[in-house]
């Protein structure tokens, strides 16, 4: 089973707020469905397409598509995006406006 579409959405509001309110809106949704995130046991068998990133850690996964290769952008560049990112996702200006 998989997060519903307003599930989705929580996450994804909570990701305006950082890493402590997603972990909270995570925890919420997992009380709530359970079968809708992987157990420790099983995160061996995850596919994904982009490489995991690793933070010092190997993330346990079965396999991927395409190698991660991060881009280097300037401050300036991060922080319009970082806006266009807020601005879409908060409805207040249209994708590709």
């Amino acid at each position: 089973m998989k997060l519903t579409e307003y599930q989705r959405s929580q996450l994804k509001a909570a990701a305006v707020f950082g890493g402590e309110q997603i972990d909270k809106v995570a925890a919420s949704l997992q009380r709530e469905n359970p079968e809708a995130f992987w157990r420790d046991n099983e995160l061996s068998q995850r596919n994904f397409y982009h490489e995991p990133m690793s933070y010092g850690f190997i993330l346990p996964h079965r396999s991927f598509v395409q190698r991660f290769i991060p881009r280097q952008y300037s401050a300036e560049q991060r922080q319009v995006m970082a806006q266009n990112h807020y601005l879409t996702y908060t409805n207040q200006i249209g994708v590709g406006a």
